[in-house]
């Protein structure tokens, strides 16, 4: 079991009865996870995706919609989810995490049967990272813990420097897992928020690092291999009325996106 794995597992709680489905479940915020403000989103949101594939095993995460209303901390959390729907094709659950009987965030997740049917990719042509061997190793600040749980490569063009008058509000790289393990949903939904946030290229952390609402995307998974890194770009063109919208792509070396992320940051 990786890292990723044992900061990241649910338990049923209680245990159900027999024939019974669990939809609650315990978990254990890690402090490994802990953020510039509290506990990391995007893995309070992969703790929610682990509950929805442990209730619904047979379906695979496609779209996780998350929204955050106050700070997680590190320390024990109850999951709960409810089905909202479970058709033949996709099922909605909506999912909620609670700490000292308050609730912290609360997602949407949507799953899928395997589907065969006419499909489409667009390689990613353009926002792109530089490529690896041009790119600098991360330079974590000791106090943001989440930035230990990936190995990242950062483009030198995109370092976060805080200047209002710099170029365009983007972050982009390379990463992968610290342990070989698969590319899969939990990871994916961690990872869309891994990146130092985009605004911080023009505002000073913690302005524009504060998460509000956050969706992502999976468009595929991927089998483990230790030699494979993702590329990510991520993107703020728009910071009005103190939101700024961060879009965001995983790709495969060869342009394939791998998931999209939108990411709604307080600035005000």
């Amino acid at each position: 079991m990786t890292t990723f794995d044992r900061t990241t597992r649910v338990h049923p709680s209680p245990a159900p009865g027999m024939n019974v489905p669990a939809t609650s479940f315990v978990a254990n915020l890690d402090e490994t996870w802990s953020s510039l403000i509290g506990v990391h989103g995007g893995y309070v949101a992969s703790l929610m995706v682990h509950a929805a594939e442990l209730v619904l095993p047979d379906r695979v995460v496609r779209t996780v919609s998350t929204s955050f209303l106050r700070p997680a901390s590190v320390g024990p959390a109850d999951v709960a989810l409810e089905i909202l729907r479970a058709g033949r094709s996709f099922s909605t659950l909506s999912a909620s995490v609670q700490q000292a009987g308050r609730t912290v965030a609360v997602s949407r997740i949507t799953l899928l049967n395997p589907v065969d049917g006419v499909g489409w990719t667009t390689p990613t042509a353009h926002d792109r990272p530089a490529p690896i061997d041009r790119c600098l190793p991360f330079e974590t600040p000791p106090s943001i813990a989440h930035f230990g749980q990936a190995d990242f490569r950062i483009d030198p063009a995109t370092v976060p420097t805080g200047d209002p008058e710099v170029g365009e509000g983007r972050i982009a790289g390379h990463i992968r897992p610290i342990e070989t393990r698969p590319i899969d949903a939990r990871w994916l939904v961690a990872m869309g928020d891994w990146f130092p946030p985009s605004p911080f290229r023009r505002l000073a952390p913690p302005v524009g690092g504060i998460s509000i609402d956050y969706t992502v995307h999976l468009h595929r998974t991927l089998p483990a291999d230790p030699d494979l890194w993702l590329e990510g770009a991520f993107t703020t063109a728009q910071n009005v009325g103190g939101i700024a919208l961060e879009h965001g792509t995983l790709a495969t070396p060869d342009g394939v996106p791998v998931a999209e992320a939108f990411h709604t940051r307080w600035t005000g």
